[in-house]
């Protein structure tokens, strides 16, 4: 996948979804990249990362933090139960909260989990070659979708992405159509904001440079879609 192809690709927030959250926005971050396992120096940071973390969520604990809380309301907006379907950086960090290991699985997953703790923002990271079509930020229908990790997930009333074949994402968990594998040249990572946080450029800017540090990432596209 280059960059022109990437072009022929529309992003767009539906109505569906503004009528709901008029301040939502999406975090898009196009790169080339190699995966593979992650360096020692890199599983390093990750350690020192998510121990700093662990100590700060005995105070603050994850659901607290404005973003996540943003997200939990966008859920309930659409007719989600946040508490049942967790976005998934509420996840992660209460598995660190608890004391329970990230999985590690190659250093671009494990860039996405660490962008993910460190901004609060529920991330997306997705293989294009697997996108057919526009895509568009809306809400779930009665459709199922295979998550990465989870089986069979209950997108109905959850706010996610969806392309000619059908929802592939949401704040909650990736599919696994459009799944990061080894043979993923081309990432796309979307940035969930539904109320127009403003901490988002500063993730875009701290993403791309994970990216470029740890997976080799050669950037073709940043935006903030409104």
């Amino acid at each position: 996948m280059n960059f022109n192809i990437y072009y022929m690709i529309k992003v767009k927030i539906s109505t569906q979804i503004l009528n709901k959250l008029a301040n939502s926005r999406l975090g898009l971050i196009v790169s080339n990249i190699d995966v593979e396992k992650s360096s020692n120096q890199f599983t390093a940071l990750i350690h020192d990362t998510h121990q700093d973390l662990i100590e700060s969520l005995q105070v603050k604990r994850e659901n607290e933090y404005d973003v996540i809380l943003e997200t939990r309301k966008a859920y309930k907006l659409c007719g989600k139960e946040p508490s049942r379907y967790r976005p998934s950086a509420e996840a992660l960090l209460r598995r660190l909260r608890t004391k329970k290991d990230l999985y590690q699985i190659n250093n671009v997953v494990d860039s996405i989990n660490l962008m993910s703790v460190t901004s609060r923002f529920s991330i997306g990271g997705f293989d294009m070659q697997h996108i057919q079509g526009d895509i568009f930020c809306d809400i779930g229908n009665a459709d199922i979708y295979e998550a990465i990790g989870r089986g069979n997930l209950n997108i109905e009333f959850m706010p996610g992405l969806r392309d000619d074949l059908g929802f592939f994402g949401t704040p909650t968990s990736d599919s696994v159509r459009t799944s990061v594998t080894a043979n993923t040249k081309t990432l796309l990572l979307v940035f969930y904001d539904f109320f127009g946080n403003e901490s988002l450029t500063t993730a875009l800017k701290e993403a791309q440079d994970i990216l470029c540090t740890y997976c080799n990432a050669e950037i073709v596209h940043q935006s903030i879609i409104e």
